[in-house]
């Protein structure tokens, strides 16, 4: 006697990503999901350690509801959204079970879809490029994330009332970046690829977040809005970094001691690997930051790091410590100040923001 699976409901929603071609009557439904993960002591938690394995799972089923009497053909489409540090297009393996197949209890394989398989309704573009301009990146506030969309390798055969359940199971590891995040899951399936209506295709992304510890670098929020953000999310001393300071995270002059400023100046210092400091250049045109758009209270300042602290060519950049000032330096925004409005923590108020300066 073959053993019945349960899955745990969780407070999380994922979506699947599944689907079959039918009648905008068909529909699917997620009936139970499961993205807790185990660790060493047997405890289930949304966060694992970077580098460990993770597996997602859904649990739902079919209701076709088909006028073809022979049914209608078509492969399940499932994409993902999540960080491009995880590498799931090479890292993950997707399977399935369906109460299709002559064996419910098989689990088949899913691959990844060729850039050069269009979507039938897809106007030229790949299914990645759909779902990116489609959905973005979801709720997330960084954009360093991506859209992995695979494909069953079986093609389906589904006919009229034939209500089943299927099982999608995406097993992938951890990338080696502190970070957390809210990953978005999407179904569709070849027959339909992307038409408008939602009758045939579902997003869904997490109300909550998905974090990665133990690795490398600070932690990286994809979920929340910092006063600080970084673009790119890793670079080196010869890369060009972008450097942000949003003030609308918190206007309240209580919290944001910039809030009220429109002339904001980068300022810190370079650590090199050696142990010296190089200062930033002082408060003047070098270090004034550009408001970015007259909608928005966003500043940004675009410097290479090595010319921008004069840091000798023999010399290499371990990290920069970094904050906003005015004017005089009377008023700074430091990571002090942005784990006072994120977290409500208040052990001290000198703490820089930080940037470790590595390639991916």
């Amino acid at each position: 006697m073959k053993k019945k699976m349960f899955f745990k409901h969780i407070t999380y929603v994922f979506i699947l990503a599944t689907a079959v071609a039918l009648s905008a009557a068909d529909c699917v439904f997620i009936d139970r999901y499961d993205i807790m993960q185990t660790d060493e002591e047997g405890r289930q938690l949304n966060s694992v350690k970077a580098g460990s394995p993770m597996t997602f799972s859904v649990v739902g089923h079919l209701e076709p509801r088909t006028t073809d009497n022979n049914g209608v053909t078509s492969k399940l489409v499932f994409a993902m959204l999540a960080p491009k540090d995880w590498d799931v297009a090479h890292q993950a393996k997707v399977t399935y079970k369906t109460g299709y197949h002559d064996d419910p209890e098989e689990e088949l394989s899913m691959s990844v879809i060729p850039e050069s398989q269009l979507p039938k309704n897809g106007e030229g573009r790949t299914w990645a490029q759909c779902l990116t301009s489609d959905y973005g990146v979801g709720p997330n506030v960084l954009d360093d994330m991506e859209w992995i969309v695979f494909q069953t390798d079986k093609t389906w055969v589904v006919r009229n009332n034939e209500d089943k359940p299927f099982y999608i199971f995406v097993r992938t590891r951890a990338g080696q970046r502190n970070l957390k995040c809210k990953l978005g899951f999407f179904i569709n399936h070849t027959d339909d690829g992307f038409s408008g209506g939602t009758d045939h295709r579902k997003v869904v992304f997490a109300n909550d977040c998905f974090e990665v510890t133990g690795g490398k670098g600070m932690t990286i929020d994809f979920c929340n809005r910092h006063f600080n953000r970084l673009s790119p999310l890793t670079a080196l001393q010869n890369d060009y970094v972008t450097i942000s300071y949003q003030a609308d995270v918190d206007p309240s002059v209580s919290s944001n001691p910039l809030a009220a400023t429109d002339e904001i100046y980068l300022q810190g210092k370079a650590v090199t690997v050696s142990g010296k400091t190089y200062d930033a250049p002082a408060i003047g045109a070098q270090t004034l930051m550009r408001r970015q758009s007259n909608l928005g209270r966003s500043f940004s300042l675009t410097i290479w790091p090595a010319g921008f602290f004069n840091v000798p060519t023999d010399e290499i950049i371990d990290h920069i410590d970094y904050y906003f000032s005015n004017a005089d330096g009377s008023a700074i925004v430091n990571q002090s100040t942005d784990d006072k409005v994120q977290l409500g923590a208040s052990d001290g108020d000198d703490t820089p923001f930080n940037l470790k300066l590595e390639c991916e």
